[in-house]
Protein backbone atom coordinates (compact mmCIF):
# COMPACT_ATOMS: atom_id res chain seq x y z
CA UNK A 1 0.00 0.00 0.00
CA UNK A 2 2.82 2.34 0.93
CA UNK A 3 4.53 1.64 -2.43
CA UNK A 4 1.32 2.51 -4.30
CA UNK A 5 1.11 5.86 -2.52
CA UNK A 6 4.71 6.64 -3.39
CA UNK A 7 4.10 5.74 -7.05
CA UNK A 8 1.02 7.96 -7.12
CA UNK A 9 2.92 10.88 -5.62
CA UNK A 10 5.76 10.47 -8.14
CA UNK A 11 3.25 10.37 -11.02
CA UNK A 12 1.58 13.57 -9.84
CA UNK A 13 4.95 15.30 -9.48
CA UNK A 14 5.88 14.22 -13.02
CA UNK A 15 2.66 15.48 -14.61
CA UNK A 16 3.79 19.11 -15.15
CA UNK A 17 6.87 18.02 -17.09
CA UNK A 18 4.84 15.52 -19.12
CA UNK A 19 2.28 18.17 -20.00
CA UNK A 20 5.04 20.62 -20.87
CA UNK A 21 6.61 18.00 -23.11
CA UNK A 22 3.34 17.54 -25.01
CA UNK A 23 3.01 21.32 -25.40
CA UNK A 24 6.61 21.60 -26.59
CA UNK A 25 6.06 18.84 -29.15
CA UNK A 26 2.91 20.58 -30.38
CA UNK A 27 4.80 23.84 -30.71
CA UNK A 28 7.56 22.08 -32.61
CA UNK A 29 5.02 20.50 -34.98
CA UNK A 30 3.45 23.92 -35.54
CA UNK A 31 6.85 25.44 -36.15
CA UNK A 32 7.65 22.75 -38.71
CA UNK A 33 4.32 23.31 -40.42
CA UNK A 34 5.09 27.02 -40.78
CA UNK A 35 8.55 26.46 -42.25
CA UNK A 36 9.05 26.86 -45.99
CA UNK A 37 11.91 27.08 -48.45
CA UNK A 38 12.56 29.05 -51.62
CA UNK A 39 14.81 28.70 -54.67
CA UNK A 40 15.33 30.94 -57.69
CA UNK A 41 17.64 30.60 -60.68
CA UNK A 42 18.12 33.51 -63.09
CA UNK A 43 20.09 33.87 -66.30
CA UNK A 44 18.58 35.89 -69.15
CA UNK A 45 20.93 34.28 -71.67
CA UNK A 46 19.67 30.75 -71.03
CA UNK A 47 16.76 29.09 -72.85
CA UNK A 48 15.15 28.68 -69.44
CA UNK A 49 15.99 32.09 -67.96
CA UNK A 50 13.98 31.77 -64.75
CA UNK A 51 13.16 28.97 -62.33
CA UNK A 52 11.43 29.37 -58.97
CA UNK A 53 10.48 26.77 -56.38
CA UNK A 54 8.39 27.24 -53.26
CA UNK A 55 8.46 24.22 -50.96
CA UNK A 56 6.91 23.56 -47.57
CA UNK A 57 8.80 21.67 -44.87
CA UNK A 58 6.40 18.79 -45.53
CA UNK A 59 7.58 18.57 -49.15
CA UNK A 60 4.70 20.13 -51.11
CA UNK A 61 4.92 23.21 -53.25
CA UNK A 62 5.19 24.60 -56.75
CA UNK A 63 7.71 24.98 -59.57
CA UNK A 64 7.53 28.00 -61.89
CA UNK A 65 9.68 28.69 -64.91
CA UNK A 66 9.95 30.63 -68.17
CA UNK A 67 11.02 29.38 -71.57
CA UNK A 68 12.74 31.22 -74.38
CA UNK A 69 11.71 34.82 -74.85
CA UNK A 70 8.11 34.26 -73.79
CA UNK A 71 6.85 36.10 -70.72
CA UNK A 72 4.49 33.26 -69.82
CA UNK A 73 5.11 31.62 -66.45
CA UNK A 74 4.65 27.85 -66.55
CA UNK A 75 3.82 26.34 -63.16
CA UNK A 76 3.50 22.82 -61.80
CA UNK A 77 2.50 21.45 -58.44
CA UNK A 78 5.35 19.69 -56.68
CA UNK A 79 5.39 16.88 -54.12
CA UNK A 80 8.82 15.56 -53.25
CA UNK A 81 9.65 12.24 -51.64
CA UNK A 82 9.93 12.15 -47.82
CA UNK A 83 13.66 11.46 -48.08
CA UNK A 84 14.13 14.53 -50.26
CA UNK A 85 12.11 16.78 -47.95
CA UNK A 86 14.08 15.43 -44.97
CA UNK A 87 17.43 16.10 -46.65
CA UNK A 88 16.44 19.66 -47.56
CA UNK A 89 15.35 20.37 -43.98
CA UNK A 90 18.56 18.81 -42.69
CA UNK A 91 20.76 20.99 -44.90
CA UNK A 92 18.97 24.16 -43.83
CA UNK A 93 19.35 23.09 -40.19
CA UNK A 94 23.02 22.13 -40.45
CA UNK A 95 23.93 25.48 -42.01
CA UNK A 96 21.74 27.35 -39.45
CA UNK A 97 20.58 29.19 -42.56
CA UNK A 98 18.03 31.57 -41.05
CA UNK A 99 20.12 32.69 -38.09
CA UNK A 100 23.42 32.75 -40.00
CA UNK A 101 24.91 35.91 -41.50
CA UNK A 102 27.33 33.96 -43.69
CA UNK A 103 27.87 35.10 -47.27
CA UNK A 104 28.07 32.09 -49.55
CA UNK A 105 29.37 33.84 -52.66
CA UNK A 106 32.95 32.77 -53.39
CA UNK A 107 35.64 35.16 -54.61
CA UNK A 108 35.34 33.48 -58.00
CA UNK A 109 32.68 35.05 -60.18
CA UNK A 110 30.62 32.72 -62.36
CA UNK A 111 27.75 35.12 -62.96
CA UNK A 112 27.75 34.18 -66.65
CA UNK A 113 26.30 30.82 -65.50
CA UNK A 114 23.45 32.49 -63.63
CA UNK A 115 22.48 33.57 -60.13
CA UNK A 116 20.94 31.37 -57.44
CA UNK A 117 18.81 32.68 -54.58
CA UNK A 118 18.09 30.43 -51.61
CA UNK A 119 15.55 31.38 -48.98
CA UNK A 120 13.82 30.04 -45.89
CA UNK A 121 10.97 31.15 -43.65
CA UNK A 122 10.36 29.87 -40.13
CA UNK A 123 7.54 31.54 -38.26
CA UNK A 124 8.33 35.24 -38.23
CA UNK A 125 11.93 34.78 -39.33
CA UNK A 126 12.99 34.88 -42.97
CA UNK A 127 16.24 35.04 -44.90
CA UNK A 128 17.33 35.03 -48.54
CA UNK A 129 20.83 34.98 -49.95
CA UNK A 130 22.15 35.19 -53.51
CA UNK A 131 25.26 33.73 -55.13
CA UNK A 132 26.60 32.45 -58.44
CA UNK A 133 29.33 30.18 -57.08
CA UNK A 134 29.95 28.77 -53.61
CA UNK A 135 32.38 26.38 -51.99
CA UNK A 136 30.05 25.72 -49.06
CA UNK A 137 29.21 22.04 -49.65
CA UNK A 138 25.83 22.07 -47.88
CA UNK A 139 24.64 25.19 -49.68
CA UNK A 140 25.85 23.79 -53.00
CA UNK A 141 23.97 20.56 -52.35
CA UNK A 142 20.80 22.52 -51.57
CA UNK A 143 21.15 24.43 -54.82
CA UNK A 144 21.82 21.22 -56.78
CA UNK A 145 18.78 19.49 -55.26
CA UNK A 146 16.42 22.34 -56.10
CA UNK A 147 17.77 22.63 -59.63
CA UNK A 148 17.41 18.87 -60.09
CA UNK A 149 13.81 19.02 -58.86
CA UNK A 150 13.10 21.69 -61.47
CA UNK A 151 14.78 19.66 -64.24
CA UNK A 152 12.76 16.64 -63.16
CA UNK A 153 9.46 18.50 -63.44
CA UNK A 154 10.37 20.16 -66.74
CA UNK A 155 11.33 16.81 -68.30
CA UNK A 156 8.09 15.25 -67.06
CA UNK A 157 6.03 18.12 -68.45
CA UNK A 158 7.66 17.82 -71.86
CA UNK A 159 7.09 14.07 -71.92
CA UNK A 160 3.45 14.45 -70.89
CA UNK A 161 2.83 17.01 -73.64
CA UNK A 162 4.56 14.87 -76.26
CA UNK A 163 2.50 11.82 -75.32
CA UNK A 164 -0.68 13.80 -75.80
CA UNK A 165 0.12 16.04 -78.75
CA UNK A 166 3.38 15.02 -80.48
CA UNK A 167 4.17 11.31 -79.99
CA UNK A 168 6.95 11.45 -82.58
CA UNK A 169 8.91 13.76 -80.24
CA UNK A 170 8.79 11.21 -77.43
CA UNK A 171 11.93 9.20 -78.36
CA UNK A 172 14.02 12.39 -78.38
CA UNK A 173 12.58 13.54 -75.04
CA UNK A 174 13.32 10.16 -73.48
CA UNK A 175 16.91 10.55 -74.70
CA UNK A 176 17.00 13.93 -72.93
CA UNK A 177 15.64 12.39 -69.74
CA UNK A 178 18.15 9.56 -69.82
CA UNK A 179 20.97 12.05 -70.33
CA UNK A 180 19.78 14.10 -67.35
CA UNK A 181 19.53 10.93 -65.26
CA UNK A 182 23.04 9.90 -66.26
CA UNK A 183 24.45 13.30 -65.30
CA UNK A 184 22.70 13.29 -61.91
CA UNK A 185 20.41 16.15 -62.88
CA UNK A 186 17.23 14.41 -61.72
CA UNK A 187 16.56 14.67 -57.98
CA UNK A 188 14.30 11.63 -57.67
CA UNK A 189 14.78 9.04 -60.43
CA UNK A 190 12.13 6.79 -58.85
CA UNK A 191 9.53 9.51 -59.45
CA UNK A 192 9.93 8.75 -63.16
CA UNK A 193 8.85 5.13 -62.87
CA UNK A 194 5.08 5.68 -63.10
CA UNK A 195 5.37 7.74 -66.30
CA UNK A 196 7.84 5.32 -67.86
CA UNK A 197 5.58 2.38 -67.01
CA UNK A 198 2.64 4.11 -68.69
CA UNK A 199 4.70 4.74 -71.82
CA UNK A 200 6.04 1.19 -72.01
CA UNK A 201 2.50 -0.21 -71.98
CA UNK A 202 0.89 2.37 -74.28
CA UNK A 203 0.37 0.90 -77.77
CA UNK A 204 -0.43 4.37 -79.15
CA UNK A 205 3.18 5.49 -78.58
CA UNK A 206 6.10 4.73 -80.94
CA UNK A 207 7.62 1.28 -80.37
CA UNK A 208 11.11 2.77 -79.98
CA UNK A 209 9.79 4.95 -77.15
CA UNK A 210 8.07 2.03 -75.43
CA UNK A 211 11.22 -0.07 -75.53
CA UNK A 212 13.35 2.84 -74.34
CA UNK A 213 10.99 3.45 -71.43
CA UNK A 214 11.24 -0.20 -70.41
CA UNK A 215 15.05 -0.09 -70.42
CA UNK A 216 15.09 3.11 -68.35
CA UNK A 217 12.70 1.60 -65.82
CA UNK A 218 15.02 -1.35 -65.33
CA UNK A 219 18.04 0.94 -64.97
CA UNK A 220 16.31 3.08 -62.34
CA UNK A 221 15.19 0.03 -60.35
CA UNK A 222 18.76 -1.29 -60.45
CA UNK A 223 20.06 1.98 -59.00
CA UNK A 224 22.08 2.91 -62.08
CA UNK A 225 21.38 6.64 -61.83
CA UNK A 226 22.69 8.85 -59.04
CA UNK A 227 20.95 11.83 -57.48
CA UNK A 228 22.17 15.04 -55.82
CA UNK A 229 20.01 14.17 -52.79
CA UNK A 230 22.36 12.99 -50.06
CA UNK A 231 25.29 12.55 -52.41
Amino acid sequence: MRNRKISLILTILALPSLVWGVIADARQDGKSAESSFFYRFENKRFFIPLIEIDLSAAGTGEVRFKRGEADEIIDRKLTVLPTTASRIRQLYDVTKFISSTAEYQDKKDFSHLGWVTLGARDGGRERKTKFNYTQNLEIKELSDIFRALATQEIDLLDIENARQYQPLDLPHLLDTLENDLGLGRIAEPQQMLATLKDISGDDSQPLIARNHASRMMAAIKNGKFKSPVGK
